[in-house]
C-alpha cells in the first residue's frame, strides 16, 4: 500500500506519542516498586505485566493509526517517544506519582484515625474504670 508523507507523519507521531505512553507506564512501574519493595518473584511478575500492557498498546496503536503494518520508523518513533519521555518529564512525573501516593495515604491514615477515635476513646474509658476498680 502507497502512503502519503503526510500519513507517514501521522503514523511516526503517533508512535512517538505510544512511546511517550509506554514512558509513563514504565514510571508507574518504577514507583510502585520503589514504594512497596516487592519480593524478586512479584518484580517478575510485574516486569510480565509491563511488557503484556506495552505490547497490547503498541499494537492497538499501530492497528488504528497504521492499519497494522509494521515499518522500521514505527521502532524508531517509540524509541524516540520514551526516549523523549524519560529525558524530559519523567523526573518530575515521578514526584508527583509519589506525591499523590503520598497525599491518598495520608488521607486514608487520617481517616481512619477520624473514625476509630470514638472506639479509641471508649477503650481509654474502660482501662480508667478498670483501674479505679483495682485499686
Amino acid at each position: 500500500m502507497l502512503m502519503s508523507t503526510t500519513n507517514q507523519a501521522y503514523v511516526f507521531l503517533a508512535t512517538v506519542y505510544t512511546g511517550m505512553l509506554v514512558g509513563f507506564i514504565y514510571d508507574l512501574n518504577r514507583v510502585i516498586r520503589r514504594i512497596f519493595k516487592p519480593r524478586p518473584w512479584l518484580v517478575g511478575i510485574m516486569d510480565l505485566f509491563f511488557w503484556l500492557v506495552v505490547a497490547a498498546l503498541v499494537f492497538m496503536a499501530l492497528l488504528y493509526a497504521n492499519d497494522g503494518e509494521v515499518r522500521f520508523y514505527n521502532f524508531i518513533g517509540l524509541a524516540m517517544g520514551w526516549s523523549l519521555y524519560l529525558l524530559t518529564i519523567s523526573p518530575w512525573v515521578i514526584k508527583a506519582l509519589i506525591y499523590v501516593y503520598t497525599a491518598i495515604e495520608k488521607g486514608f491514615k487520617g481517616a481512619i484515625r477520624l473514625v476509630s477515635w470514638p472506639f479509641q476513646a471508649l477503650f481509654n474509658f474502660i482501662d480508667k474504670i478498670k483501674a479505679k476498680i483495682k485499686a
